[in-house]
């Protein structure tokens, strides 16, 4: 990367909670990546996580947000949205001052169950790096379904060119992440509920392809956002035609 032409002292802080239908926060600590959220530019409601996913609210406003809880995000924009549901989950981290801070934390529609795990996208990408940095290994990329005829998680991952690793003992190293930060995945997983994850390697171009295959359905490049994490009765690409060869 560019990061070592930079002086050692030099800071690196993410830009904050960014998508393409708003600038959602500005990061005020370079090191927790906490942000105030732009309400000088647009209006937020928020709905907790788990009132949400239940199908009912109350909506709150920011000055309600309390700390160490997730929130859906609702906006409300000079562009013309109105109460626009973001499918994002960010998590309130403290307070600046009098305004709170917030995180992003996963898109919310990547959360799956098949024998009560209730397995989560921010699960994935944290095992999934775990995974990475602990094997040296490149990833172009990844997808994960959750397959409740064959009762267990399906990975497809894209690695970059010229990169090879163990595919067995890199499932094997993320089924054990996930069983450490999932406390029913692993009761499920020893009680054999669920099956153990599976990897397959993909050829390469395999998520090009899979960009067209939702651009040609009409999703704006702009805007595109895969789902990490999704049941496989919800995904109609076809990995399996895209599968390496052994």
């Amino acid at each position: 990367g560019i990061l070592p032409s930079f002086p050692p002292q030099a800071r690196v802080t993410e830009l904050g909670y960014l998508a393409s239908e708003v600038r959602g926060s500005i990061t005020v600590d370079a090191d927790t990546n906490d942000g105030l959220p732009t309400i000088q530019e647009n209006f937020f409601e928020f709905v907790e996580q788990d009132a949400w996913e239940q199908e009912r609210g109350p909506f709150v406003g920011a000055a309600d947000l309390r700390p160490l809880t997730r929130y859906y995000v609702f906006v409300t924009t000079p562009a013309g949205l109105y109460r626009y549901d973001m499918n994002d989950i960010v998590e309130v981290t403290g307070h600046f001052g009098a305004c709170p801070t917030i995180r992003f934390v996963q898109k919310g529609r990547g959360v799956t169950n098949i024998t009560g795990e209730k397995l989560y996208e921010s699960q994935i990408i944290e095992a999934m790096n775990c995974a990475l940095s602990h094997f040296e290994f490149n990833c172009r990329f990844y997808q994960v379904l959750a397959d409740e005829h064959q009762s267990n998680y399906v990975l497809f991952l894209e690695p970059k060119s010229g990169t090879n690793v163990d595919t067995r003992a890199l499932a094997t190293y993320i089924d054990d992440q996930l069983c450490s930060t999932n406390l029913e995945y692993e009761a499920k997983r020893l009680g054999k509920r669920l099956l153990p994850l599976k990897l397959l390697m993909l050829q390469s171009g395999s998520y090009e392809r899979y960009k067209q295959h939702c651009l040609s359905k009409g999703q704006r490049e702009s805007q595109f956002k895969g789902m990490l994490l999704q049941h496989a009765r919800d995904h109609d690409f076809d990995w399996y035609a895209w599968v390496a060869s052994d």
